[in-house]
């Protein structure tokens, strides 16, 4: 009997490939792992099935959580395949393992409370002793303890982890906070909003860092104004056993200030091999996991990105590339609040890359535009009752200057009407908190033109829809809500009009626009479900 287990693993390292590896190596029975796109395979032999039920057993057990993983999937097969196994990386740079973090737990253990231990599937530092203010430590609980009651003393402790040196402290207050270390998951509730797929992924293999709503009862009780935060929890077993003796002291986060920040000790290591594991930030949207920050993704893809001097079309590239879209027929949507926003679509047919828009362009200054406002059918009259009835927001949006926007995109657009309209916040920020589920409907459209790369966005018509709106009484947030709901339509209908003109087979986004969940929740929600959409993998959603 062939047991096969399908692991759907959406990412090209080898963290599963080298756990897997270490668990059923120790069984006396034949194997293959395999790997592909979308997943990876663990096909077992045995005469016994004892053994299959036992490793069945240890890969629950062993096998950690990842960000990359979606789902598994057993099935009996009549015989192993004949190709080779996948290789295995000589060497992981990952957190510690489920098998290395049982090892210091467990009192009977050589290992209990060495902060060192590592196995060839997760990393520290090797041959490493700690220094304590200036003073060689063993790696042990007493040191832990006494790291716990200074931190509870309120003592500020620098740390050299796998990832750099930080400064941690108690929790006193979040209005200077930006990064959060959580030492105990269970209680993460106390201060955030509960999202389950973001506290499984902080446990998982890779660590991230993720952004976390603060919750009402908090701001409440501690008079916060800060609406998020943040958060990550220990990557290595140095800050894992010092979280385990703060639980003593019930302090279930502390705060992460870089190494040039004054502290009281400082818990240095003194090791022969030094390590560099990556912290990737990651946010989820519509169970879809977008990476805005990491240096973990394969380095091929820094040199298919550098191709281009267009970074819209860079960035496409690296989808295509990770999803192996080459001879498929994409339409990209790069939405960005760093560089120009750009509508592609590609096709080997068409010898690559075609602009479906001329790039989204403004007039000089806010003067010009509204002469532009003016000049449009029933413009003229929108624009005096406008100043008529808010007239200090029209005199203060002249001033406004049009060149410190930088680039042409819909947050430049978003930046002047929050100018036009007398916005007190930005209106993605105002989106972001609005509570209901549309917005009135902002005029977003093209200019037609016979070719497509000669469309232009017709801004005119946007702004005045949106002083229409005001003029009528609709609220800021509610307001700034109609502008995201009406751009994720827009995009909905790009779709299906340039469908009209090539065959359009899937769909990708990508660009930091997309990392505001609202906005790519109600684009997942626009675009119809006969075309695929695809994000970045492993590489940043926006470079």
């Amino acid at each position: 009997m062939v047991l096969k287990y399908k692991f759907k693993y959406k990412a090209t390292n080898k963290t599963y490939v080298n756990i897997l590896y270490s668990i059923v190596e120790k069984y006396e029975c034949e194997y293959k792992i395999l790997q592909d796109l979308e997943h990876v395979y663990l096909l077992v032999e045995a005469q016994d099935e004892k053994i299959i039920e036992e490793l069945s057993n240890d890969l629950s057990k062993y096998l950690p959580m990842s960000i990359y993983y979606e789902g598994l999937e057993v099935d009996v097969v009549k015989k192993m395949p004949q190709i080779e196994s996948i290789k295995a990386e000589v060497k992981s740079l990952n957190s510690f393992c489920p098998s290395c973090l049982e090892e210091v737990e467990k009192e009977s253990s050589a290992n209990f409370y060495n902060a060192f231990n590592f196995c060839k599937t997760c990393s520290t530092f090797e041959n490493a002793t700690f220094i304590l203010d200036n003073k060689e430590e063993k790696s042990s609980k007493e040191l832990f303890e006494r790291l716990a009651f200074l931190i509870n003393e309120n003592k500020r402790i620098k740390i050299k982890s796998v990832s750099g040196i930080f400064v941690f402290k108690k929790l006193e207050s979040l209005e200077d906070v930006d990064v959060l270390l959580c030492t105990n998951l269970k209680n993460i509730s106390k201060l955030v909003v509960e999202d389950k797929q973001a506290i499984v992924a902080l446990a998982s293999i890779e660590k991230p860092q993720i952004k976390f709503r603060i919750n009402e009862i908090y701001k409440m009780k501690n008079q916060a104004i800060k609406e998020s935060i943040e958060i990550r929890v220990a990557n290595d077993l140095t800050l894992y056993l010092l979280s385990k003796e703060l639980e003593k002291y019930e302090i279930d986060f502390l705060q992460i200030e870089d190494e040039n920040s004054s502290y009281n000790s400082f818990l240095d290591v003194k090791a022969d091999v030094e390590v560099n594991i990556d912290i990737p930030k990651i946010i989820y949207c519509e169970n879809k996991k977008l990476i805005l920050a990491s240096n973990s993704y394969p380095k091929n893809l820094d040199v298919i990105y550098e191709r281009f001097e267009e970074k819209n079309k860079a960035q496409f590239m690296t989808v295509l590339s990770e999803n192996m879209l080459f001879d498929k027929a994409i339409l990209n949507f790069y939405l960005s609040r760093k560089n120009d926003d750009r509508f592609t679509f590609y096709s080997e047919e068409l010898n690559g890359f075609v602009d479906i828009s001329k790039s989204f362009s403004l007039p000089k200054d806010m003067s010009e535009l509204y002469k532009q406002i003016s000049e449009s059918k029933s413009g003229d009259r929108l624009l005096e009752n406008y100043k008529k009835k808010f007239s200090l927001e029209y005199e203060n949006s002249l001033s406004f200057d049009f060149k410190a926007l930088g680039i042409k995109s819909f947050l430049s657009y978003f930046k002047v009407a929050k100018e036009i309209l007398g916005f007190e916040n930005e209106i993605l920020i105002n989106a972001q908190n609005c509570h209901l589920e549309k917005g009135p409907r902002v005029d977003f459209k093209m200019i037609e033109n016979e070719k497509l790369s000669l469309r232009e966005f017709d801004y005119v018509s946007m702004f005045k829809s949106a002083m229409s709106f005001k003029l009528a009484g609709v609220d800021e947030v509610t307001l700034s809500l109609g502008f995201i709901d009406s751009l994720a339509s827009f995009i909905a209908s790009e779709v299906d009009n340039i469908n009209d003109f090539y065959e359009v087979e899937g769909v990708s986004l990508c660009g930091d626009m997309f990392t505001y969940d609202i906005f790519t929740k109600l684009v997942l929600k626009n675009i119809t479900k006969n075309y695929r959409i695809h994000f970045n993998r492993e590489f940043v959603i926006d470079k």
